[in-house]
């Protein structure tokens, strides 16, 4: 793909991918506030809280407008400061916060999962999420986020080295000056003043933090969600309860398997080829496209699967479909009057 043609792919689908995010998310905080069963309790907090979490993102994405790609044993994402007054040291910290907004995302899923567990076990354990402690809970996902933005400042950091080595490789695919962009790499292997190969101990240990990030959350999930599905299967309570707390299991679910499948799994594989110094660019180049429209993808579960939710956008649908035929069954009155009053 020309690079012309890559960047006008990237700036139209992040443009979009902002306002659609901004959008449904907030018609979804609507709908949290106005329509949710009493029974939801305080999980509608942890919904609207997830909510902004999503329109943070999809807003930071469209202020960085990140490119991720591999070279050799180089993974990054970059921005490009053509154009733009930043400085290079805050557009480093940005492009690393953008990265850590994986951290928010799978701490706050599993958070979401203990909330349903305790509202299934009905041990009393879902007194820890009173209004009083959810300032604390809240703050879980944002120190996931933190933690992923510091291991990529510290450990995966801008330096002559690295400039050097995945330089040619964004000026080629993107017509970029690697001395008017900021970035966050892995670099394994970069090559001693002999052209020899190292490989860097400091990736590696940054590589082995983000794994240990992101499985901590995945064993939660994991093991919370199995012990949910079992305590569904006996759920003692009215017809409507249990219901209530299938439809939010299964957009909890929908809401695992998206990241997953768009983020989780492919990410892993970008992160772990380059050190194989495995190709992996056309990956790559799909996962900048799928960063952006993740944020509008996410809320679409809550939409399909609580029945409350559902049936207030049916209800909207249906208002417009009835004002569309009543204007139409409408017109040819008026233009019969006007025949007659001739």
């Amino acid at each position: 793909m020309r690079p012309e043609t890559f960047e006008l792919l990237k700036t139209n689908t992040q443009i979009a991918s902002v306002i659609l995010s901004v959008l449904f998310n907030s018609f979804l905080i609507i709908l949290i506030i106005t329509k949710s069963a009493k029974k939801m309790g305080n999980y509608r907090h942890l919904m609207v809280f997830f909510c902004c979490c999503s329109i943070m993102f999809s807003s930071m994405d469209i202020f960085v407008r990140p490119v991720i790609h591999t070279h050799k044993s180089a993974f990054f994402m970059i921005m490009d400061l053509r154009n733009r007054e930043l400085s290079m040291d805050f557009a480093g910290v940005m492009i690393c916060a953008m990265a850590g907004c994986f951290g928010v995302i799978i701490y706050g899923i599993a958070i979401h999962f203990i909330y349903r567990y305790f509202a299934l076990e009905r041990h009393g354990r879902i007194k820890y999420f009173d209004k009083k402690f959810l300032p604390i809970w809240f703050s879980i996902p944002i120190l996931g986020g933190v933690s992923w933005t510091l291991v990529s400042w510290f450990l995966f950091p801008m330096a002559p080295v690295t400039s050097a080595y995945i330089g040619p490789a964004i000026r080629e695919a993107f017509d970029m000056d690697i001395n008017r962009s900021a970035y966050a790499a892995a670099l394994f292997y970069p090559l001693d003043e002999n052209g020899q190969k190292l490989f860097n101990a400091k990736c590696g240990i940054g590589l082995i933090l983000y794994l240990l990030i992101m499985s901590i959350p995945f064993c939660i999930v994991l093991y919370v969600g199995v012990k949910s599905v079992g305590k569904i299967k006996q759920f003692p309570s009215s017809n409507y309860g249990k219901g209530l707390q299938v439809q939010l299991l299964k957009a909890l679910i929908a809401q695992t398997v998206i990241p997953v499948l768009l983020l989780f799994v492919p990410f892993g594989v970008l992160f772990l080829c380059p050190i194989f110094e495995i190709d992996c660019k056309p990956l790559a180049t799909v996962l900048t496209f799928v960063y952006a429209i993740y944020p509008v993808v996410d809320p679409l579960p809550i939409f399909f699967f609580v029945q409350s939710y559902r049936n207030a956008v049916s209800e909207i649908f249906a208002c417009f479909h009835c004002r569309g035929k009543s204007r139409v069954h409408i017109a040819p009155e008026e233009v019969s009057r006007d025949a007659e009053s001739q």
